[in-house]
């Protein structure tokens, strides 16, 4: 097993009822004050698929993630979502930051987050009304906090927090659902909502992409697979790319030692 980080030849691209990808990456680099933080990716993202964002701490993950929405510092390549820039696209695409990002002392309730994935439809001038407070309080219906609908975010749970973002989400009603490690830091009882909810997404035909830091959870949770140091390591089916050598090629000698934990998830991936 080799840990020098390599680029296989791309697994050919996952075909989902014939559609085009939803995201198209093309030699993306990134960087933060002049450091590279992202190489020359190449990546593209199904229509309709589950796909987790995978590699160790550093790898740019969430960078890759802000990139594709405009909020890294790209220095070269290009993302396109259904064929056009995000910019043209961009009600088409939910985001859910990293709950660590977010201000929760900012004063505002549970149904005031939710709605505001609305907003989006509503234009510069015209305010929630009725029809996007029915929107939201479904969403929030949804992920199992409407009794919670006029609590301060300031006083709910981490796992409630990020279930009211989760709805904010739901309620834009996004093809394309970008999450930042949407399972980071919760209980299992949200764990598994998320899972539910993710799912629910795929069957209607929504794309959703999450960076994801549990190794062993992710051949469970997702069927599609970016796995990523830097550069790209693999993309593709789990089937397919949830190797021993691709993850040794993203995490180093550092995986030797997980490799026989690892053995029997990765011969036989969902």
């Amino acid at each position: 097993m080799t840990a020098t980080l390599t680029r296989p030849k791309p697994t050919p691209t996952l075909k989902l009822a014939g559609n085009e990808p939803a995201i198209s990456v093309r030699d993306l680099t990134a960087a933060y004050r002049e450091e590279s933080v992202l190489h020359e990716v190449d990546l593209d993202i199904p229509t309709g698929a589950l796909a987790a964002i995978v590699g160790p701490n550093g790898a740019g993950k969430s960078t890759l993630i802000k990139a594709m929405l405009g909020l890294a510092p790209v220095i070269a390549g290009a993302v396109e979502m259904f064929g056009r820039p995000y910019a043209e696209q961009r009600r088409l695409v939910a985001y859910v930051p990293q709950r660590s990002s977010i201000d929760w002392d900012f004063p505002t309730d549970a149904l005031d987050v939710a709605t505001m994935g609305t907003y989006g439809r509503l234009g510069w001038f015209r305010r929630p009304g009725a029809a996007e407070r029915a929107t939201a309080m479904a969403a929030l219906t949804k992920v199992g906090m409407a009794d919670f609908a006029r609590r301060q975010i300031s006083q709910l749970s981490g796992g409630q927090q990020q279930r009211v973002f989760l709805a904010r989400a739901l309620a834009q009603d996004a093809e394309i659902y970008l999450m930042d490690e949407p399972f980071a830091g919760i209980d299992a009882t949200t764990g598994r909502a998320i899972v539910v909810l993710l799912r629910d997404l795929q069957a209607r035909g929504k794309t959703v992409i999450c960076v994801h830091h549990d190794l062993e959870t992710a051949p469970e949770y997702f069927d599609w697979l970016v796995l990523l140091n830097r550069q790209l390591v693999a993309a593709g089916p789990f089937t397919e790319t949830f190797t021993l050598d691709n993850l040794a090629a993203a995490y180093g000698g550092s995986m030797r030692a997980l490799a026989a934990r690892f053995a029997a998830v990765v011969e036989t991936p969902r």
